[in-house]
């Protein structure tokens, strides 16, 4: 029994070790992402799921409350407007002291009739003489002396009642819609009995109104009585219901109302046995209960498709992330290698900029001596020979000059170029507005000679390379006093402002202005719009204004026309860490 118990505890540790490795492994990896992926998604869809759920609830609540108050204000207004059209009749009746007589009835039936065509919610206005009978109506009668002393709003305004009277919902004898009556009484000055003015309001109007709210395919809404009766009901009841059945047995009157004139709620109803969201308010003059309900069904029809729309975004999300598992290992591989290739490719390409720029810096540094000679020896021909030899020596003489003077130039400028990475000066706390004095300073003899004038504002004070921003100043304003056309006088204006992040320092000047289509043109690197005789430069300049610029973290650009001077505008951070250029040590 040992060796076959030995055998057994063999195979399952080795096993075990199988699995260890598997799981350890590039498989195992996968697998376990695959579980993470399926447990995040199916716990993210139904965190989703179930809070789209309640909210829908609770926006199909929000729904039924805002629809009840239209109900409600859609109920008082229609009230209102009619008990004015019977207040109307009742003050012609009390201009005459009496009712109208049987020789007065066409003349008051056309003014009758009138009425009720201007209101729209009245099926029939008429009048009831003090025993209960219809003596004039908006409408033929349909048989003379039609009685009505048995309707709730005779007896009720007969024994005294002082406002306004809603009675029950009764066929109207005239068009057989159902209506409802609002009512009042008519009394003389000594306060005796004349009557009743009687305005019948049709459900249509009601329906009309209801049919035009866009709320599902099965609302149900109306409007009660505070005693339960029904006033207008949408889906109507049988014929028979409509008048004779009370709802004073409904939960909103037995369990709702007591608790708060205003409320909603979710049950099943007993009409139609729908589980419905109900809201519902209490009116208080005229005494009245609107209220309105939508199937949950309907308010969760949307909700399903999301679920079932999320569900399976949920399942090919789950598809589609366990197929890039099975890729990820390959590609960290290959981002792994590649971002070594690439470091040394930057490192290659950092110590390639640092070579091409100390190379610059010292080309241009070593030229200089040799060119000083050069320099030397044809000013000292000008000065011993012009004029003694033929003008074709003379001409070569001043070309000769003239063209070591532009590459002194060119090689300073160059020099500076190259210079911005390699021979930097600590950052300091400098006042800008010193900066650019010392700048228009330097030019001074410029300034004075073309009489131009330069207003500096004050300007921040910035932690920044000092010479370097010295240096972006005099260029600016040595622009903008060499660009000018003929006959102008320069004028320059220096000033800044403040962002949230940064300062913008910006010079104008009313110079000739650049086309649009150069202003990016212009900041590289050799590049010139006009020729050296018309404008003297190198082409250098702005070159070496955007370098120092960028190397403080800002940026410049100009805004100009043709013609209109341009605005050279560049940005510095209020907070400027010690940088340096991308390639330098």
């Amino acid at each position: 029994m040992f060796p076959l118990g030995e055998g057994v505890m063999g195979n399952s540790s080795s096993v075990s070790f199988r699995l260890k490795r598997y799981l350890r492994g590039p498989r195992g990896f996968l697998y376990a992402m695959s579980c993470f992926y399926i447990l995040i998604v199916s716990s993210y869809g139904s965190y989703i799921t179930l809070t789209d759920y309640d909210e829908t609830l609770n926006s199909s609540e929000k729904l039924t409350r805002d629809y009840v108050r239209l109900l409600e204000e859609h109920s008082k207004r229609t009230l209102d407007s009619t008990d004015l059209l019977v207040l109307r009749l009742m003050d012609r009746l009390a201009v005459q002291g009496r009712l109208p007589l049987p020789s007065e009835y066409e003349a008051e039936r056309r003014v009758m009739s009138s009425m009720a065509n201007a209101s729209p919610q009245t099926e029939t206005l008429f009048l009831v003489d003090p025993i209960g009978r219809v003596i004039l109506s908006s409408r033929p009668l349909p048989q003379q002396g039609l009685d009505v002393s048995e309707r709730d709003f005779f007896s009720i305004l007969k024994q005294g009642h002082e406002s306004l009277f809603i009675g029950r919902v009764v066929r109207d004898p005239f068009t057989n819609n159902f209506t409802f009556p609002v009512a009042r009484r008519v009394i003389d000055a000594q306060g005796r009995f004349l009557g009743i003015v009687v305005a019948s309001i049709s459900n249509i109007y009601f329906k009309e109104f209801y049919h035009n709210l866009a709320v599902g395919s099965t609302p149900a809404l109306g409007v009660y009585k505070i005693d339960g009766s029904i006033l207008v009901r949408e889906p109507i009841f049988k014929d028979d219901d409509v008048i004779n059945r009370n709802m004073a047995t409904n939960p909103i009157y037995v369990k709702y109302l007591p608790q708060s004139p205003i409320g909603t709620y979710r049950g099943k109803s007993a009409y139609d046995g729908v589980q419905r969201v109900v809201s519902y308010r209490k009116v208080e003059n005229p005494p009245l209960l609107v209220w309105m309900s939508i199937a949950e069904n309907d308010a969760l029809a949307e909700w399903r498709w999301r679920a079932w729309r999320n569900a399976g975004i949920g399942v090919l999300t789950i598809l589609i992330m366990a197929g890039l598992s099975m890729l990820v290992l390959r590609a960290v591989r290959h981002e792994e290698t590649a971002r070594e290739d690439l470091e040394r490719a930057n490192d290659s390409l950092r110590r390639s900029n640092a070579d091409l720029e100390q190379f610059a810096y010292i080309a241009s540094h070593d030229l200089q001596e040799p060119l000083r000679q050069i320099g030397s020896y044809v000013q000292l021909l000008e000065r011993r020979y012009k004029d003694k030899l033929d003008n074709d020596a003379n001409t070569f003489i001043t070309y000769t000059v003239d063209g070591v003077k532009r590459l002194q130039s060119l090689i300073h400028e160059l020099l500076a170029y190259s210079s911005v990475g390699t021979r930097r000066s600590p950052f300091t706390e400098t006042d800008l507005t010193e900066l650019a004095r010392k700048a228009v300073l330097s030019l001074s003899g410029d300034i004075k000679s073309s009489g131009a004038e330069v207003l500096i504002e004050t300007l921040p004070t910035l932690t920044v390379d000092a010479p370097q921003i010295e240096a972006v100043f005099q260029q600016l304003v040595s622009n903008g006093l060499r660009f000018q056309a003929k006959g102008t006088v320069p004028r320059l204006r220096i000033w800044s402002e403040e962002r949230a992040d940064d300062w913008v320092v910006s010079i104008k000047d009313n110079g000739i202005g650049i086309d649009s289509q150069y202003f990016d043109r212009i900041f590289l690197i050799f590049k010139r719009l006009h020729s050296r005789a018309e404008y003297p430069g190198d082409g250098i300049g702005l070159a070496l204004c955007q370098r120092v610029v960028e190397r403080h973290g800002g940026r410049i650009w100009v805004e100009s026309e043709p013609g209109q001077g341009a605005v050279f505008r560049f940005t510095l951070p209020k907070v400027i860490h010690q940088p340096a250029i991308p390639g330098t040590p």
